[in-house]
């Protein structure tokens, strides 16, 4: 997390550095007219046009798509969340007519319903149709916008991630969200914060939300909220955003120390199992389909070894040859895996093998050679 805390101002510098910048005009029927958005594309999109990215979708776009897409970027770079679409609606001169509801109903009336109907049933299809979005959806709101992104739980849920910076909730939406978040049937993440010198009347109404939302007994919801020291209506949103974004993901990042020491190693389950379901569950959940990474290899390998599991690491070294043959790291697991089962002469051809393969992490021609060496020695070869 202290990655997290740099300035925004470093952010907006990786903004420009990592990603490629587009504005767009929407055209609407909703809206009788169009509707200028911006879209951050990851630096990948175009040397990768098989990939498919998450999409964050922020209103209040004029001030929220830039500390939202220089935080994507670092997040991405270290690999503590995927690469995102993010896309932001321009709603300087509209947002209060864009969250407009109806003070019997607490639901969207005229131009508000008009923008709610552009964005579930317009700007979203355009974004599926002209950009490869996973099926991993995310809408941010701050203020206004932060209770009317609260209208898209209601029904058939459009999106499956929700941050709340600092809402002003309507009279109903605490009874409305609460109802709505009890019964969600697949996973749902929702994040709410607010800061102890965010604006009293706000801060009140988010401390009753907080309190429903805890009660909530649904193993689909995912919430999280945060009350930040020293922190105004406004400057809250540069800290939540790096909080709700690491907290949403982080089934995405790679296996810690932390993870290793208290769940990996503690595991009465298979570990492999354990790799195999985390991508999975990342496929799954945010719908993009990752390389299982080296670092989590060796939590794996490391903790297979020290329990001698030479079957599951079998299945690892296996598994390594897949999905990275031009390496050496599968060859390295399985030559462990044929020493320690007394199939010795396997064990030296399979690192001779190994040498011929390229470097990876820890791994060196030098240490495989050393290995195929030493059996010779030992057994005479």
């Amino acid at each position: 997390m202290k990655r997290l805390t740099l300035l925004v101002s470093l952010l907006l510098i990786t903004q420009a550095t990592f990603s490629q910048i587009i504005t767009k005009k929407v055209q609407s029927f909703h809206l009788d007219g169009s509707r200028e958005i911006k879209i951050g594309l990851p630096k990948s999109y175009k040397s990768d046009s098989n990939r498919i990215y998450p999409l964050i979708l922020a209103l209040d776009g004029d001030y929220l798509f830039d500390p939202i897409m220089g935080t994507v970027n670092y997040m991405s770079y270290w690999e503590d969340m995927p690469e995102a679409i993010v896309v932001g609606i321009k709603q300087i001169e509209t947002r209060r007519e864009d969250c407009q509801y109806d003070s019997n109903t607490d639901m969207p009336e005229y131009t508000g319903k008009k923008f709610y109907d552009f964005v579930n049933t317009e700007l979203v299809d355009y974004l599926q149709d002209n950009f490869r979005l996973s099926k991993f959806k995310m809408i941010v709101g701050h203020n206004y916008t932060a209770n009317f992104i609260n209208y898209f739980i209601t029904e058939d849920p459009l999106f499956q991630a929700y941050i709340n910076l600092s809402p002003e909730y309507a009279p109903s939406m605490v009874k409305n969200v609460t109802n709505a978040l009890s019964s969600v049937n697949k996973k749902t993440w929702y994040y709410l914060a607010t800061g102890q010198n965010d604006i009293k009347s706000l801060r009140s109404d988010i401390i009753i939300m907080d309190d429903s939302l805890k009660a909530i007994e649904n193993d689909n919801l995912k919430y999280t909220f945060d009350d930040f020291e020293d922190t105004s209506h406004y400057s809250l949103v540069s800290h939540a955003i790096p909080r709700a974004l690491n907290d949403i993901f982080s089934l995405y990042r790679p296996i810690s120390k932390k993870e290793y020491k208290e769940v990996i190693v503690n595991l009465e389950t298979s570990p492999y199992d354990y790799l195999v379901e985390k991508y999975d569950m990342i496929e799954s959940l945010i719908g993009v389909r990752e390389l299982v990474r080296v670092n989590d290899f060796v939590a794996i390998s490391t903790a297979l070894e020290k329990k001698e599991n030479w079957v599951e690491l079998e299945k690892l070294g296996k598994l390594a040859r897949k999905l990275y043959p031009d390496y050496m790291l599968g060859n390295y697991y399985l030559g462990t895996v044929y020493e320690n089962t007394d199939k010795i002469k396997l064990a030296m051809k399979t690192y001779q093998n190994g040498f011929l393969l390229e470097e990876i992490s820890f791994l060196t021609k030098d240490i495989m050679l050393d290995k195929a060496e030493r059996i010779k020695e030992d057994f005479g070869y």
